[in-house]
């Protein structure tokens, strides 16, 4: 029990990790040449 609680107070003083999103500008340019694409088709674009 004691070493649980040990190994949980030293997790808890190190710094969360951070998580950094990758930015992806092909997968953005899809996204967007999809979007104009469905909104021409609903002729919401001429």
């Amino acid at each position: 029990m004691k070493q649980k609680l040990q190994s949980l107070l030293r997790l808890g003083s190190q710094p969360a990790p951070r998580h950094t999103a990758l930015f992806n500008g092909q997968l953005l340019d899809q996204k967007r040449e999809d979007v104009y694409v469905v909104m021409h088709q609903m002729g919401l674009i001429r």
